[in-house]
């Protein structure tokens, strides 16, 4: 498995040339409104994965802790970095979902963070996610703790329903809780630079961010974040247009369409 893990950091790490590719789908009809429909609502969904492998990718995780309640993890170290495999077993978890499978990742022994998390036979209330996510820590002038996370060619695979491939490059900071190193609770992660690809058999859209994306932990369940402000901008290829506003920053936010 630590073989596989470093493998996959390489060939993860090349993902950072973000690209995405459309296969001629068919044309879609979205409907933009106050409710969300089902192309904000994969959009929605590509966000909550990719805040939780951020939560991973950020996080410290102690051999025999136990992620988001429902998990086993296990520390295993090499030379060149760290792998960590959490291993969830079907129970419920802090945010009310179960969770089955297995998450592996490894974290370079680098100055500068490098890593990646692969999902092995990993569900969430039975849809089945897939793919390989690279992150590295990055220094950007003014910001802290800046972290690049990508994604090419991931899926969501429903139990029932359409299933969807996707594609992320999106880079955030802590824009509070940086002074409390070992205090997440009080961490709010703003999202300022992201692009996101959606394809499915009946279409395809690129979206990008409107406005800057904060993400709490506080609003949230404990060792868990979400969206509570910002806007995403989802470009369908039929040349429709909607914006997903995720609220007022407060903890009761909720996200609409517009």
């Amino acid at each position: 498995m630590k073989t596989l893990a470093k493998s996959l950091a390489f060939l993860a790490l090349a993902l950072f040339t973000f690209s995405c590719s459309e296969d001629n789908p068919e044309q879609p009809q979205p409907q933009p409104g106050k409710t969300i429909d089902e192309w904000g609502q994969s959009m929605l969904q590509i966000e909550q994965i990719a805040s939780e492998v951020e939560l991973l990718a950020r996080g410290t995780h102690a051999n025999g802790s136990n992620f988001l309640s429902c998990s086993q993890v296990q520390n295993e170290t090499d030379p060149d970095g760290l792998e960590t495999t959490f291993t969830f077993s079907g129970s419920t978890c802090v945010d009310g979902k179960t969770r089955t499978g297995k998450i592996s990742m490894f974290t370079s022994n680098k100055t500068n963070l490098e890593g990646v998390i692969f999902l092995d036979d990993y569900k969430v209330n039975g849809t089945t996610l897939e793919g390989a996510f690279a992150f590295q820590v990055i220094q950007v002038p003014g910001k802290a703790a800046a972290l690049r996370l990508v994604s090419s060619n991931a899926q969501v695979i429903p139990a029932s329903g359409k299933s969807f491939s996707y594609s992320f490059n999106r880079v955030t900071h802590l824009k509070e809780g940086a002074g409390s190193v070992h205090d997440y609770s009080d961490d709010v992660v703003e999202l300022y630079d992201a692009e996101y690809s959606c394809l499915k058999q009946d279409g395809a859209f690129q979206a990008s961010l409107l406005a800057p994306v904060l993400l709490k932990r506080s609003c949230a369940a404990p060792a868990n974040m979400r969206p509570v402000q910002g806007k995403v901008l989802i470009q369908m290829t039929t040349g429709q247009k909607s914006t997903i506003n995720f609220g007022d920053g407060t903890c009761a936010a909720q996200p609409s369409a517009e």
